[in-house]
């Protein structure tokens, strides 16, 4: 049998001597490292004292214990092995005799031996060394990612801080250049407003002087106009007198009485308005007798026309033409060679010697009696021209009162009765003694006996200047054509109204009458396709249609 070494490895053992004091040195070394290290770097808060606490108190002297007990465990390997050569060294030749491998020393070598309980002692130890470091390593390594984190956070709050001051710095200067330009702004505006204000305040005022100054010319304007024009109607008014008197002469005529009496009339009626108006400085314009100028409105159909069945009919129209003041109607009968139109004028509907707009009044009477041409005549071809009647139609001109003496007054127009085809014409209430109606229309003239409108015209009497009585006997001027009718008094012979009305006395004297010469013009009118025949239902035989249109004087 072999003989085994007994006892110490000396070199060895004195090997993992200088191993432990040298793993002793590195964990010491580490230790003042780690702790360098934690307290080393700017930290605080909670973490970093629990940290910095739990390393001081356990870790940190855990590692110091650790390099304490591998120096120990050192210096125990060197004695050993300095016993061991002790021992080699007094031994009889035999170098191991003291120890045998396969005997058991303590206990505490777990029967591995001295080596092996060294060895597991150191492994622990290092373990427990790198178990600390490994951790020291892990919590520094929290502990910077903490510190990174936390920097960067910082680095961020710094910057995001940064960035909002600057921002904050940006808007406030931003706001401080809007808040100066908006004020900037609103100081330009402000003066641009006043400026403007001031501006419009001196135009306005310069606009409010030249209207006053304006309006100081219109009135004076006004008023020099309003004299004149009252001026001026005394000239016409002399220049109609004249016509009346002296140019009839000149005419070869002798004055009539009924025309000087309503020239004279209308002169001192001027003469009277002119000097009210000049008294006034033209404030007051009365318009005495102031004929003015014609005018026509455009025509308006008439849902139920009347059918003229009669003369009565015809004279029936001149009344619902008058239920609007200012008012021509004009009826048109349609017929198989063409149409009939009837032009109906009423008389007078205003008596007021100051001239208005309704020409259908006492200055239009005293014009047409006087022998001049009345706005009244005037406006009556305005509304047939607005009437639009068909050339070449047959046309009968029909008027009670003024409305006579206005169609007595044209159809003594030979152009007028030739530009409109007049036939026929038809006159009731009226005054037209005087008048030189157009032979070629057939007239029928209507009175009642003791009607006083008439009878104004004094039979056509001749003036004598020279004598009381002024009046010198005349003779009517009519034709073949006409034909003079006077009916019965529907009443008393004083009632003057009665005898003159238009609505109900003379169409029913009319409709009653047998007299010859009225019965013969009515047949002349049906014969000429002015009359229609109308059946129990009312409808006529031949189409009828109406119009009215509004005449007036611009004064």
């Amino acid at each position: 049998m072999t003989q085994e070494m007994q006892g110490q490895d000396i070199e060895q053992v004195r090997a993992l001597a200088g191993l432990f004091e040298s793993s002793a040195d590195e964990l010491e070394s580490a230790r003042q490292q780690v702790t360098a290290a934690v307290f080393g770097f700017d930290g605080y808060g909670p973490n970093v004292d629990q940290m910095r606490g739990e390393w001081s108190d356990r870790l940190a002297p855990t590692l110091s214990d650790i390099a304490e007990a591998l120096r120990e465990a050192g210096d125990k390997a060197t004695r050993n092995a300095d016993a061991q050569e002790d021992t080699s060294n007094s031994y009889d030749g035999n170098p191991f005799a003291g120890v045998s491998t396969q005997g058991h020393g303590s206990s505490d070598d777990d029967g591995g031996g001295p080596l092996d309980w060294l060895g597991d002692k150191a492994g622990d130890l290092w373990d427990a060394g790198g178990d600390a470091l490994d951790w020291t390593g892990d919590k520094v390594g929290d502990l910077w990612d903490a510190g990174t984190d936390a920097v960067g956070n910082a680095w961020d709050a710094g910057t995001n801080l940064v960035g909002k001051v600057w921002d904050a710095g940006t808007n406030l200067a931003g706001n401080v250049w809007d808040a100066g330009t908006n004020l900037a702004g609103n100081i330009w505006d402000a003066g641009t407003n006043l400026a403007g204000k001031l501006w419009d305040a001196g135009t306005n005022a310069v606009d409010w002087l030249g209207d006053r100054g304006s309006d100081a010319l219109d009135w004076i304007g006004d008023r020099a106009s309003a004299i004149g024009g009252a001026w001026e109607n005394v000239a016409d008014s002399g220049l109609q007198l004249w016509d009346a008197t002296g140019g009839a002469i000149l005419d070869g005529e002798w004055p009539r009485t009924t025309e000087v009496i309503a020239s004279q009339i209308r002169l001192g009626g001027a003469l009277l308005g002119a000097g009210i108006t000049g008294a006034s400085l033209g404030m007051l314009d009365p318009k005495v007798f102031d004929d003015g100028d014609p005018y026509a409105g455009d025509p308006r159909d008439v849902a139920l026309p009347r059918p003229p069945e009669s003369v009565a009919d015809i004279a029936r129209s001149v009344t619902d033409a008058y239920a609007t003041d200012g008012t021509v109607r004009v009826t048109t009968v349609q017929g198989p060679d063409g149409p009939r139109v009837i032009v109906s004028v009423p008389g007078t509907e205003a008596w007021n010697p100051s001239a208005g707009d309704n020409p259908m009044d006492l200055t239009g009477n005293l014009v047409t009696a006087g022998g001049s041409r009345s706005t009244m005549s005037d406006a009556v071809v305005l509304a047939m021209e607005n009437a639009n009647i068909p050339p070449g139609a047959e046309v009968m001109m029909v008027g009670h009162s003024q409305g006579g003496m206005t169609v007595a007054d044209l159809t003594s127009d030979s152009a007028f009765v030739d530009k409109y085809n007049v036939t026929h014409a038809m006159t009731y209430g009226s005054p037209i003694d005087s008048a030189h109606i157009d032979p070629s229309v057939n007239v029928l003239e209507m009175q009642h006996q003791h009607d006083v409108v008439p009878r104004l015209d004094l039979g056509d009497a001749r003036y004598n200047p020279f004598s009381p009585n002024p009046a010198l006997p005349g003779g009517h001027n009519e034709s073949g054509n006409h034909t003079t009718v006077t009916f019965d008094d529907p009443g008393s012979a004083f009632n003057a109204k009665a005898n003159h009305d238009h609505s109900e006395a003379y169409p029913n004297s009319m409709a009653n009458s047998n007299d010859p010469g009225y019965l013969a013009y009515q047949e002349s009118l049906r014969n000429s396709g002015f009359l229609v025949n109308v059946d129990d239902t009312g409808t006529p035989s031949r189409p009828v249609s109406a119009q009215d249109i509004q005449v007036g004087r611009k004064n």
